[in-house]
């Protein structure tokens, strides 16, 4: 579906370029042998493709990411629902710590120790087989086509995928424990004690939540810089909201680092793009390895299929049409929302906030060019005959840069913004503006999306610059009262310096000292 303007059809993301321009974004050439069983039928001779003096056919490339299987006809090729199961298990724990609130205030629930614990680990170390008739926690209108987590996946957890604990793409060694070649982690950017893999830090944040909440219910409760009692468990007197840095971190961690260091990248045979496009991935799949590895890089970037058909707007649930501004839409017309292909998840939407939010004379177009990459590379692989020669694999590798571009700028832009948040909270001190809870959040956003940036073997930022940049931003924001208060605003001007000469972002997305006027 398009987006209409003036009753023509416009891509949401390029409304007022001409027409043709628009219609020739669409469309990749990718060369297919004459009589190839995997050709497409089209009814219009339009569609049909252009035959070219080689014998060869070109193909549009579709404006939604639905894909037929090679070898299973008017089968779909696609399967990703492990990832849609992930980002549905990150919202479920995000949720439960706010749940958590409730149930430890009203002492429906007695913190004790593991008590606290033992309600996140359960998201964390989900076990599908026992606990799949567990309701998932997203709520959408129409409702969703699926009720619990094991109508997503019976056999998806979270912890097997956090950077570390699935070791056979790591291009770095997050966990000493997990490898034979290192005995030192390269896991940067926390310096308290357990923490030096991302599990183990994870881990850490559940217990602060759980010690924060057996304080909270005892006489000498945690207290907020102005002397007022904490009555968030999951934010501490040091100004972490745990909450936010855990969703944030397992975003990065596991769907950031999926996505970039095993399904799109190329350094392991028989994984990512070389597992290969010729065979089933799998006994009895509808999918060739290379098509499933692309495929669960797109699930892990959590987009909806027909993502080209929304709006910015649409996508960062900030207005838009009925029916697509909550950020998900009934696509099929079934009255149902289906979390596999009618959502959008994650970063996804993080890209559209910042491409919505970006200055005029500075445009971003990240949910544009990841999107276009998607489908581009995906069906080269789809109309590819068998496996991709030299040349092709370049072709896929340079979509495959696109996106990791663009869903690494977007969490950058995204950290970068949330620098600029915190600036201002600390400005409203000494106000009535001021709110700890608020100054608690922003900072945890920010240190959840920087610590992300280093998941990526092709990552922009230097390791140097990722080291200084988690120096400046520390392991606490500075406090009213702090002594440090005046200089951290200083080095929260450096960081965003950091990541501006790191990603080349434009001074109009800056902001200024006070972190107003960008993004």
């Amino acid at each position: 579906m398009k987006f209409i303007i003036n009753n023509e059809p416009q891509n949401r993301f390029n409304a007022g370029r001409p027409i043709l321009a628009m219609a020739m974004t669409g469309l990749l050439a990718v060369t297919v042998g004459c009589g190839d069983d995997h050709d497409h039928d089209h009814d219009h001779e339009e569609d049909a493709g252009t035959q070219t003096d080689a014998g060869t056919m070109t193909a549009p490339v579709p404006d939604s990411y639905e894909f037929e299987s090679r070898f299973n006809a008017g089968e779909s090729s696609l399967s990703y629902s492990g990832q849609i199961t992930r980002h549905a298990l990150i919202k479920g724990l995000y949720d439960q710590m706010d749940k958590l609130v409730d149930d430890v205030n009203n002492q429906t629930l007695t913190a004790t120790t593991g008590s606290v614990v033992a309600r996140l680990n359960f998201f964390l170390d989900f076990d599908g087989a026992n606990d799949g008739t567990t309701p998932h926690t997203i709520s959408t209108t129409p409702p969703t086509k699926q009720k619990t987590y094991g109508d997503l996946s019976t056999s998806t957890k979270l912890t097997n995928k956090i950077a570390g604990n699935d070791t056979k793409t790591d291009y770095k060694c997050w966990n000493p424990e997990k490898r034979d070649d290192c005995t030192v982690s390269e896991f940067a950017g926390w310096s308290l004690t357990g923490t030096t893999t991302p599990e183990g830090l994870v881990r850490t944040w559940f217990q602060l939540a759980e010690d924060n909440a057996i304080a909270l219910q005892s006489m000498t409760k945690p207290t907020d810089p102005d002397g007022n009692a904490i009555t968030k468990y999951y934010v501490t007197a040091a100004g972490h909201d745990l909450k936010q840095l855990v969703q944030k971190f397992l975003l990065g961690a596991i769907a950031y680092h999926q996505g970039t260091d095993d399904y799109l990248h190329d350094d392991v045979d028989g994984k990512g793009l070389k597992a290969g496009n010729s065979e089933p991935g799998k006994m009895g799949a509808t999918y060739t390895g290379a098509e499933h590895a692309w495929d669960e890089g797109f699930g892990y970037f959590g987009s909806a299929r027909d993502y080209k058909a929304y709006t910015d707007d649409e996508i960062a649930g900030k207005g838009g049409r009925d029916g697509y501004k909550a950020g998900y839409h009934d696509t099929n017309a079934d009255g149902e929302i289906d979390l596999k292909s009618e959502y959008n998840f994650g970063h996804s939407v993080n890209a559209a906030k910042r491409d919505r939010g970006s200055a005029d004379g500075a445009k971003t177009d990240m949910t544009e060019k990841a999107i276009n990459a998607f489908l581009k590379g995906r069906h080269m692989l789809a109309t590819a005959d068998g496996e991709l020669s030299a040349d092709e694999m370049e072709l896929l590798k340079a979509e495959r840069d696109i996106i990791v571009a663009s869903w690494e700028l977007a969490i950058a832009s995204t950290a970068l913004h949330y620098i600029n948040d915190t600036l201002q909270d600390m400005e409203k001190v000494g106000t009535m503006d001021y709110d700890f809870y608020d100054h608690a959040k922003h900072w945890s956003e920010l240190k959840g999306f920087a610590l992300s940036l280093q998941f990526n073997p092709n990552k922009k930022i230097t390791d140097a610059q990722f080291v200084d940049l988690h120096n400046k931003i520390g392991d606490a924001p500075a406090l009213p009262n702090s002594m440090n208060f005046d200089s951290y605003k200083a080095d929260l001007i450096a960081a965003r310096k950091i990541l501006v000469d790191a990603y080349g972002i434009d001074a109009k997305n800056v902001g200024d000292d006070k972190g107003q006027n960008g993004w």
